[in-house]
């Protein structure tokens, strides 16, 4: 679930990988970004979520956007934790994650630092929720 153009223009392999229990279909996500010093940006999107995507174990997973890599990976329960490394041109954004997922909504947040340039390091907090709302699109 990518609300990747607003959220980061404000900047911005799988251990122990269980199978995810998320739904395919349409998935509609509110993410708030809240950055030190900053009013919160909120966001809504929506986005197909294919079978291939969950069964890859990392591409259904919720990311700040950019070019991401997840590392450290692991789903116990409904509950995945991982670190995520995002980059979009200048800036960078690391972290760590947490979200409980189920079949048809799944909640949690990424805590981060946004880095850009010479510019001081910004403490980033995305809370992420979403449902499934429907079939894809044909």
């Amino acid at each position: 679930m990518r609300v990747a153009a607003l959220l980061l223009a404000a900047l911005v392999p799988a251990a122990a990988q269980a199978a995810s229990p998320m739904q395919p279909g349409l998935w509609e996500s509110t993410v708030s970004v809240s950055r030190t010093g900053r009013v919160p940006l909120v966001a809504t999107d929506r986005d197909c979520v294919t079978q291939k995507e969950i069964d890859d174990g990392t591409k259904s997973l919720p990311r700040p956007g950019g070019e991401c890599e997840l590392t450290n990976i692991v789903s116990d329960g409904g509950k995945t934790t991982y670190d995520f490394a995002c980059r979009d041109g200048p800036a960078t954004l690391q972290g760590k994650a947490e979200f409980m997922i189920e079949a048809t909504r799944y909640e949690g947040k990424l805590d981060a630092v946004a880095r850009r340039g010479t510019n001081p390091d910004t403490p980033t907090t995305m809370t992420w929720a979403a449902k499934r709302v429907g079939e894809c699109p044909p």
